[in-house]
């Protein structure tokens, strides 16, 4: 782990940064299984897994979708999940709301991956010209994953 981020999230992000921003339906076309099975086996061994060289963009995508799904604690865990959930409701005005979100977030622990993982969705969508993946079409897929 770097700064609390799994060595494995952050390759897996690194990769789909330097290859996949401009990648039309990113997180919406499925990988290999078989290669995403292989992949995730030999990180699951301990292996440090060279992606440049042994994987493609929708595999990537397919195995950052896979891992966060299968993380043994939840990116936002229960009790702060239920607050962030409460905090996205009734607010009649913006400022409202975002004051507090940042509360909520600030109670997260340290280690916790979620700004890691919403950075790096701001710069997908950033790209959603070429990608398709505005946060529209990004929080279907990444919202179960947070609130599992």
């Amino acid at each position: 782990m770097i700064r609390g981020i799994p060595l494995v999230l952050r390759d897996m992000v690194e990769y789909l940064d330097r290859n996949g921003l401009q990648q039309q339906g990113l997180f919406r076309l499925s990988g290999s299984v078989l290669r995403t099975r292989q992949l995730r086996l030999r990180w699951d061994q301990g292996e440090r897994v060279d992606l440049d060289h042994e994987a493609d963009v929708t595999t990537v995508a397919s195995l950052l979708k896979l891992f966060l799904r299968e993380l043994p604690v939840p990116i936002v865990p229960d009790p702060h999940r239920k607050e962030l959930v409460l905090s996205l409701t009734g607010h009649t005005d913006e400022s409202g709301l975002n004051q507090r979100l940042k509360e909520n977030l600030s109670l997260l622990p340290d280690t916790n991956i979620l700004s890691y993982l919403i950075h790096f969705l701001s710069r997908v969508a950033a790209h959603s010209q070429s990608n398709h993946m505005p946060l529209e079409n990004l929080a279907p897929i990444f919202g179960p994953c947070i609130f599992q």
